[in-house]
């Protein structure tokens, strides 16, 4: 039997959608990264749109630290403003798919960790070389869900084919993996798992 998009849709709401909350223009996408990390099936998170500094970020949300049942919620956003170097809506679908599952990644990542822990966490990014370490491992660990080549995609257009700034290239380049270097992971992903 063959599921049209639309119940394949309703599948995945059903199967990964408890506790989210969607932007709807980017939902399937949503639903398409989230398939990846089904460990995410009941964790609350809120996709929404707001103007930030980079084209999509993720984190806690810090109120949910102090609700007495100490139930975590975090919130993926997509940067809506005018000045966003590369806005999401730009990059391949595919593309859309791999740098939402490196968000989800993080939130992955935060799911592991106690308050103090998080706080560590949000002090990497006062360094550069802090940052590269850690958002190159969760590129990795992206990859390693067999996102790969959908963050592949986002990475090659921002690099590649977007209209950002050479200065904005070059923070990319630096701080997260570079395409070719995905690629290598992937490879070195299936290696590992074929034997």
């Amino acid at each position: 039997m063959v599921l049209s998009e639309d119940e394949k849709e309703v599948s995945l709401v059903s199967n990964l959608g408890n506790n989210k909350v969607f932007v709807d223009t980017y939902k399937a996408q949503c639903l398409k990264a989230l398939s990846f990390y089904p460990e995410l099936k009941d964790v609350n998170i809120e996709f929404r749109s707001a103007e930030i500094g980079t084209t999509l970020a993720a984190r806690p949300m810090i109120t949910s630290f102090f609700n007495i049942a100490y139930e975590r919620k975090y919130e993926v956003i997509f940067n809506n403003g005018n000045d966003c170097e590369v806005p999401f809506s730009d990059l391949p679908e595919e593309g859309q798919v791999g740098i939402l599952g490196h968000e989800l990644a993080h939130i992955l990542d935060y799911e592991t960790k106690s308050f103090g822990q998080l706080l560590v966490t949000g002090c990497f990014y006062v360094n550069a070389h802090s940052i590269r370490h850690y958002e190159r491992g969760i590129d990795r660990v992206t990859v390693e869900r067999g996102l790969g080549e959908k963050l592949h995609d986002a990475y090659h257009y921002i690099l590649e084919e977007s209209e950002a700034s050479l200065k904005y290239k070059n923070f990319k380049k630096f701080t997260y993996l570079e395409p070719h270097e995905i690629m290598e992971h992937v490879r070195e992903t299936r290696v590992k798992v074929e034997f």
